[in-house]
Order: structure tokens, then sequence, then C-alpha cells
């Protein structure tokens, strides 16, 4: 191998290493890479910029506008609730939000038909009292099922549809890839409709709640009164009598460093405690504890709002005390409900990451403006009503959109730019707050892992990879070809995003297809529906991310109802792979649109 090949591999792999630590935003390791990628000479520097250009960044733009625009609608909202006022117990509640989702995913981002469907979820959960936890995660699954059925599904279908272009020199159609995806996604959701009650049965909606859903436990630091009850008590024996977690003692502004069993509470101290929100506020109620925004030198407001930290949000990556530079005025962090397990140092200096749910604590129309600033998705029972009286020209005009794609007429990225315009026309697409809200992660993640993926192929490296894979398949078995390269994007997507999956995977399914003879169109497909079965971990896909904080699952949920499904969704693929493989007239009706 030559010294391009192993640069580019390498580039590869840490950056694969360093997405799945979570440590640092999506988009600041693409950039990165990318640099490195231009560094090292492999990505040449007429190809640095390429991917902006790229039809499948600009069509994932478009369609996250388009998405702006039908959210203003409120269409899903009215229509969803409709239907959902007709359901007679919560498995029809779960078949119909789930169908609902996965439709709605079939034509924009996943991402897109997540944010749409979240908040009606959480409304129905209330007024059925229902938990969160029996809706949520089949309701992300189902988005990613649907998904796959279309080529704006999700932008990993679009990268594929890249390489497809540069290999045959024509795209996908735009259903096409329910070829496989249609039948998996049917599949799929029958399983998520029978097993998520029984998986889930553990799960209750409490009695009463502050909120109407979310995680049950909270961070949050608080301060020990004069006369507190709690003065005076070692951290165990306080834990203990007051049913509360207790992270860290800081007195006069210092960590207090001793073993647990040694520290001995006093007065005027300042804790970082976790428990749910009903016993926190009780404690405070009681004067045993006092919220430290009460102290601050500015008194916020004591309104309320428990908001999701969602792919796109500002706050990612940012410290607690930065949320207020975001703030146009006082508004506070009261709590926080992570899903990392760690915690240290002080409550102000803990980072935010994606699926966080945060107590924003300020003046009732400060917060509202704060979480559209900060991008954070609001959990609370009622949402501002912003209904246009556009609806039905913008639902007919993204329709004929589709309609233009689906029988070739025009390409997706011109297309979907006609939707864009003729909404920005009719006026039920503001661009300039549309633009301000679009996730930039995605559009960044995407532009910048497009000429590494060129670069896989340039250098050489994806024939060097296809040729040492083809090495051990058998040549005449096109179907154990296909499940091979559906198996290794399976074995990839639980631990970076489907994007980057997409991008690494694309080029050596066409190096395989080269080498063995296979047709090329069945292995991207294999790429396109692999990267998207991805219901094994939170951090695979930004769906799960958010879900886990919202409804506060354990990692370990995530396989006790992905694996079953995962499993059914890889027999479904393969035998539809078979379908696609031995039914050429089908194929070639669709490749030939």
């Amino acid at each position: 191998m030559t010294f391009d090949q192993w640069a580019i591999i390498a580039i590869l792999v840490i950056m694969l290493v360093v997405y799945a630590t979570e440590r640092f935003r999506v988009d600041l390791v693409a950039m990165t890479g990318l640099g490195a990628g231009y560094l090292s000479g492999v990505v040449p520097v007429q190809n640095v910029f390429a991917g902006f250009s790229s039809p499948a960044v600009i069509t994932v733009a478009e369609v996250l506008l388009i998405v702006s625009a039908l959210s203003a609608t409120r269409v899903i909202d009215d229509f969803s609730r409709r239907i959902i006022a007709r359901a007679s117990n919560e498995t029809a509640v779960l078949a119909i939000l789930c169908a609902t989702g996965a439709f709605i995913s079939v034509f924009m981002n996943n991402i897109g038909a997540l944010a749409l469907m979240f908040p009606v979820a959480l409304s129905v959960c209330v007024r059925l009292n229902i938990a969160p936890g029996r809706i949520l995660m089949p309701l992300s699954f189902a988005t990613l099922l649907g998904g796959m059925c279309s080529l704006t599904g999700t932008p990993a279908n679009l990268v594929v549809n890249q390489w497809n272009i540069s290999e045959t020199g024509a795209g996908f159609g735009y259903f096409e890839l329910a070829l496989i995806g249609g039948p998996v996604a049917l599949a799929g959701l029958a399983w998520i409709v029978f097993a998520a009650p029984r998986v889930f049965r553990h799960l209750y909606a409490p009695e009463t709640a502050p909120f109407d859903a979310g995680p049950s436990e909270f961070l949050a630091e608080m301060a020990v009164p004069p006369m507190s009850e709690m003065a005076g008590l070692h951290l165990p024996d306080a834990e203990d009598r007051f049913g509360i977690a207790i992270h860290g003692v800081l007195r006069h502004g210092n960590h207090v460093f001793a073993r647990r069993g040694d520290i001995l509470i006093a007065a005027d101290d300042t804790l970082l405690v976790e428990g749910s929100l009903a016993r926190l506020d009780e404690l405070e109620g009681a004067g045993i504890l006092q919220a430290t925004l009460e102290q601050a030198e500015h008194p916020i407001a004591p309104g309320r709002m428990e908001v999701v930290v969602m792919p796109e949000s500002l706050l990612l990556g940012s410290r607690i005390a930065d949320v207020q530079a975001f703030a146009e005025s006082a508004v506070g962090v009261a709590g926080l409900a992570s899903r990392r397990r760690r915690i240290e140092g002080r409550f102000e200096d803990i980072q935010i990451g994606m699926g966080d749910v945060l107590i924003l604590a300020g003046e009732r129309n400060s917060l509202r403006q704060t979480a559209a600033d900060c991008g954070v998705l609001p959990l609370s029972r009622r949402r501002p009503r912003i209904i246009s009286r556009m609806a039905k020209p913008s639902v007919a005009t993204f329709a004929v959109g589709i309609l233009l794609t689906a029988f070739n007429i025009v390409p997706t990225e011109v297309a979907f730019g006609a939707v864009v315009i003729v909404m920005a026309m009719l006026g039920s697409l503001n661009l300039r707050s549309a633009l301000q809200d679009i996730n930039w992660t995605i559009i960044i993640l995407l532009a910048c892992m497009i000429p590494l993926g060129m670069a896989v192929e340039q250098t050489g490296a994806a024939r060097v990879i296809a040729n040492t894979i083809a090495e051990y398949l058998p040549m005449t078995e096109p179907l154990a070809v296909a499940t091979v390269v559906l198996l290794l994007a399976v074995a990839i997507t639980p631990f970076i995003d489907n994007v980057s999956t997409a991008v690494v995977l694309s080029p050596i399914a066409a190096g395989i297809a080269s080498r063995t003879g296979v047709p090329v169109e069945p292995l991207l497909m294999a790429v396109a529906v692999g990267a998207s079965l991805d219901f094994l971990t939170p951090f695979g896909h930004h769906n799960n991310a958010v879900v886990m904080g919202a409804a506060g699952y354990r990692f370990r949920d995530f396989p006790r109802l992905g694996a079953p499904l995962l499993t059914i969704c890889l027999i479904v693929a393969v035998l539809a792979l078979a379908g696609v493989l031995n039914g050429p007239s089908l194929a070639t009706f669709f490749w030939n649109g």
C-alpha cells in the first residue's frame, strides 16, 4: 500500500474512534479530518470544498428548509391529534405514532421527522397517562426505518446515490431504495408495535409531575441555608435521610476533599445534588436546601422550562455557565439530566451534550426566546400555536416536488430548490429565520466527509480494501457478497453516524462490485439500508441520543428492544436483496425510471 492509502485509512479510523467517544462535536471532528487530509496530500486543494457544492449537501439543506416551513404549518400535529383522538388503547396509539413518524421520515430527514412528532408524542403521553419511555424509543426507531425508503429519508441515502451516479451515470429513483427498505420498515414496525409494550412494561407514568415528561433524576447545585436540618450531618447520613445523591461539596468556593464518610455538611455549603424534581422541590420548600440561582447577584425569575438538547443546538459542547451568554435576559440552568454517569467538578462547568435535558429558569418570555435561539426542544405541555395560512399550498408544493423527483423529471436538488423558492414566495417559509435554525452540524459534517470519501476512491484505498474482502467471498454467490456489505454497514453504524458510514463504505462497495462482478446498485442499497439499522446504541444516531435524554433511558434499554429488531430487519433485508438480485425485471424498471 502507498503512503496516501495508509494516510486516508488512518485519518478515517482515527475519526471513527473520536466520533465514538462523543467528546467532541461531530462537525469539529469532520473539519479536523478534512484538514488532516489536505495537509497529508490525500485531499487535493480543488476538492477541499467540493462537498459544499455536492448535490447531496444541497438537497439536505433544501429538505431542512422545507421541514422548517412544514413545522410552522402544524399540519402534522393536527393530523396526528385527530387520529390519536380515536385511538382506544396504548397499542393503537403506539402504532399510529410510529406509522406516522415512519411515513413522514420517508419524505424528510429522520431527524426532522422526530422533531415534528416529538412534542405530539409527549402531549399524547400526558393526555393518556402513558410513560414517555414506552413511546419515545419506538418512535425514534420508526423514523429510522422510514428513512430507508427514499432518497431524502436520511442524508446517508443521498451519499449513496451520489456514488451510484459516479459509478453508473444514473442515480437511484426516488423510491427505489424501498425495494429493500420497504419490507424492512414494515417488518420492523410490526415488531416494534408488538414488542415495545412488553419490553417497557415496567415503566409507568408518574401520578403527579411538574412537567409533562422526561427523566426522573436531575443534577442541581443547591445551597445549605443557616438553619437547615442538613447542617451538621455527615454526607452518607444526609443522603440516606433526605433521599438524594450528593456528588460534591463546595465551601467558600473550594471543593471539600476527604473520604465521603468524613465530610460534615455545614451551613452555607454548596452541594452538587441529584434527585427527582419533586424531591428537590420538597427539600427547597422545607428550607433544607436553597437553589443557588436565588442567591445570584441578579436574581432569576421563578419560571421554569424543561428542554432537550437537539443535534443542531448551539449549546452542544458548551458549559452550563455559558447558557447565560446565549440569553438576552436573565436565564439560568436550574437542573440537568445527562446520560453521562461520571459527575465531577462544579455544576457550572459540566459540559452540555446531545440528548441532555435542561431545566431552564427565568421569565416565561425569556425562556421561550432562549429555547428558540439555542435550538433546544421544549418538553412543555403547550407549544405556541403558529399555524400558517399557507398550509395547504405548502404541502401541495412539497408533494409536487416529490413527484418531479420520483418520476426523474428533474434532479432532486433542482426539484426541492424550486419547492423552497415557491414556499418563500407564498410566505410560508421565512428564509431568514429558517437559515438561522437550520441544522448546520449535518451540513458541515456531510460537506467535510464527502471529500474524504472521494479520497478513499482516488488513492486506491477502496480498491485495496475491496480486493482484500473479495478474496474471502464466493464470487459465484452475489447474495453472499451483498450480505457481507450489509453486515459491514450494520457493524459500523452503531459507533458513528450513518452519514460517515455511507461515506466510508460506498467506495468500498463499488470496489467489491468491480472485483466480484456483482451489480453495484444492490451493494450500494445494502450500504444505505445497513447504515440506518442503528438500534443498539444511543450514540450511533442523533434520534436515539435525543430520546435517551428526554425519556431517561439507560444504555441497556436500547439493545433490549433494538437487538431483536435488528435481527428481524437483517433477515428481511437479506431476503429483499435476494429478490432484487434475482428479479432483474423489477430492478430494471426502477433503475431505468
